[in-house]
């Protein structure tokens, strides 16, 4: 689970929140390499009740999420907390699948190569010949 602060600007954030924001934002540990998991990710939460902004985008949520020096930052505004929330998460997500393919293209094209160069075999799946019987 990536740890994160989480900070609230001109309301109080209660424990249920807080609670919420580290189950679907600690659950994306899962999408960063492995090499850079641990100790090198870090994630700060700003939540905000934006009053002067429209009605619409009245709760906003930012993440910045740090994964071996590079900063992913997401930003969401809407009528709910909860839903800001989730939006930012699938967000963070795209940026990490993405910083994800980046970062491991190299492995798994030396891998492809060498199986077509003929110098790795490729794995075998065994099939069951048997019939299922009716």
């Amino acid at each position: 689970m990536i740890a994160c602060s989480v900070t609230a600007r001109n309301f109080g954030a209660d424990e249920k929140m807080r609670e919420y924001i580290e189950q679907k934002l600690g659950g994306l540990e899962k999408y960063v390499p492995r090499r850079a998991r641990g100790a090198n990710v870090l994630c700060a939460v700003v939540l905000e009740d934006d009053v002067s902004g429209r009605e619409d985008n009245r709760y906003v949520c930012e993440a910045v999420l740090t994964v071996r020096g590079d900063k992913l930052v997401s930003r969401e505004g809407t009528v709910n907390m909860y839903a800001a929330v989730d939006i930012v998460e699938a967000k963070l997500k795209a940026q990490l699948v993405k910083y994800k393919e980046k970062r491991t293209f190299g492995l798994r094209r030396g891998r492809m190569l060498s199986q077509w160069l003929g110098r790795r075999q490729a794995p075998v799946l065994e099939t069951d010949q048997t019939e299922p019987e009716v």
